[in-house]
């Protein structure tokens, strides 16, 4: 591999980035509404049958785009224990 092809591989790498951080953005505004919804009408900011149905469809998809399903699992592991989290501050608050 040349250094200018490694220059254009990083160059996708960074557009991919971009777009990444955008989506899990405005993932993130979505689950706070989800967020003020359970805080209001007393749900737990943790839901553990959603997240198993959720896993399981993000595995099935990793797998359709030649991921392997962990990796899915462990990056969405992460987003949704921040998630959790944030829903956790959010119902002490009100």
């Amino acid at each position: 591999m040349k250094v200018s092809d490694m220059g254009v591989l990083r160059e996708r790498i960074d557009q991919l980035d971009h777009e990444i951080i955008a989506l899990i953005a405005e993932r993130f505004k979505v689950t706070e509404d989800i967020g003020l919804y359970k805080a209001k009408n007393d749900l737990n900011p943790q839901d553990r049958s959603r997240e198993a149905e959720k896993f399981a469809k993000l595995s099935e998809l990793a797998n359709s785009y030649g991921l392997k399903p962990d990796y899915a699992v462990q990056i969405y592991r992460c987003m949704m224990d921040l998630v959790i989290s944030r829903h956790i501050e959010i119902k002490d608050k009100i």
